[in-house]
């Protein structure tokens, strides 16, 4: 039976957001706050899905005393809980429901659990061969979280915004007045599109504009 209450509740720490992990037996439910929260909702995440919790702190953290976690899971892309105050608590509860390695294989030793998990999970096909398995799914270490970081494919609840793709050689004067190709005036300036009624930095570029799929807050890695 799936529980009602939570175990476990811990709240964001940067004010005003209000956002909070509940902690059950079998799940673990983040609301991140603000207008993500309202927009996206809040995230569900079984806590046999969950591979390894990896502390991925960014400047807000150190700035706060808080806590960013990333839950990385096999086959499915990592899931960002963000700001999180009383790290200490957080990853004792963390711990306490994600399984721990060992707990995942039945094997003797370590080289066979890591054979086993490597096998049935691909999410420990990305653990260092050098590094010895944890006891806990709870990984802190700052060199070993960059390590198990590379590659690694994040969730973002970000809508995509297109990026500037007003060229440097073209002023705001030229899309007003429509001077580049596509837009009537006739000079040959390196554009792909674009119309004389567009405003700067808005014109079109079907093939050359690139997503944004940042945030405001961004420069942390926060992406849930």
């Amino acid at each position: 039976m799936t529980d009602q209450i939570p175990s476990e509740r811990f709240a964001g720490a940067v004010p005003g957001v209000r956002s909070e992990l509940q902690v059950f037996r079998d799940r673990f439910e983040y609301d991140r706050g603000g207008l993500r929260g309202l927009v996206w909702g809040s995230k569900t995440v079984s806590t046999e899905e969950v591979d390894l919790v990896v502390r991925r702190d960014g400047r807000l953290d150190r700035l706060l005393g808080a806590g960013s976690y990333d839950l990385i899971r096999s086959g499915k892309p990592t899931v960002r809980l963000s700001h999180l105050a009383e790290p200490d608590g957080v990853e004792r509860a963390l711990g306490g429901r994600v399984p721990a390695p060992r707990e995942r294989a039945e094997a003797a030793d370590d080289e066979a659990v890591r054979t086993a998990l490597q096998r049935e999970r691909v999410a420990w096909r990305r653990w260092p061969e050098d590094e010895p398995l944890p006891r806990s799914a709870v990984v802190t270490d700052p060199d070993l979280v960059e390590r198990l970081h590379a590659g690694e494919e994040i969730e973002r609840s970000e809508v995509a915004r297109a990026g500037d793709s007003r060229p440097s050689g073209v002023t705001a004067a030229d899309l007003e007045n429509g001077n580049f190709p596509g837009g009537g005036g006739g000079v040959s300036a390196d554009f792909t599109g674009g119309t004389s009624r567009q405003s700067p930095g808005h014109a079109s570029n079907d093939r050359g504009a690139e997503s944004n799929v940042g945030s405001d807050d961004s420069i942390d890695g926060d992406y849930m």
